[in-house]
């Protein structure tokens, strides 16, 4: 990759399914380490859940989006934004960035990306989890200003329940 000059963020096509699996598979299964049991199963789940029908979760619905970050025709990044039960809170779901262009700042655009589309929407939180496994995510979300506020066990992983205000 040469960098982020490449690199487009746009609203998720049926077109890219197949890649936007591959890559929240891949983004998961990395970091599985000793919790590989743990980490199928969610995946599993997620599988059969909201990402088996990307449109109808997240593009049906005006406050809900699902982005890709795409470079030379290759999904390279994903992230999601789904209403929450509380009219004034969002959840980010299924955040994942290519292992080939970690570190160089597409995480941040996609959640400066989800920001601007919850301020839109008049949202005044976010909520996302995440998992212990994903150090390098945990530390980048607190960085942009997320906070932890629950913790819980799911066999041998921790998952971690953040926030962020969003300001105006």
């Amino acid at each position: 990759m040469n960098g982020q000059s490449d690199i487009i963020i746009r609203t998720f096509r049926p077109a890219d399914l197949d890649q936007v699996l591959e890559l929240f598979v891949s983004g998961l299964m990395e970091f599985a380490g000793d919790a590989e049991r743990e980490v199928r199963s969610y995946v599993d789940n997620s599988l059969k859940d909201d990402l088996a029908d990307i449109p109808g979760n997240y593009l049906s619905h005006p406050r809900s989006n699902f982005w890709v970050a795409e470079s030379n025709g290759l999904v390279v990044g994903i992230v999601g934004i789904q209403p929450r039960e509380l009219e004034e809170e969002a959840e980010l779901r299924r955040m994942s960035v290519s292992s080939s262009i970690r570190r160089q700042g597409l995480g941040r655009r996609l959640l400066e990306t989800t920001d601007d589309f919850c301020r839109e929407q008049s949202y005044l939180r976010i909520r996302l989890s995440s998992v212990h496994i994903l150090q390098p995510a945990l530390a980048m979300y607190r960085r942009f200003g997320y906070t932890t506020v629950t913790e819980e066990s799911y066999g041998a992983l921790t998952v971690h329940h953040l926030v962020k205000q969003l300001g105006a």
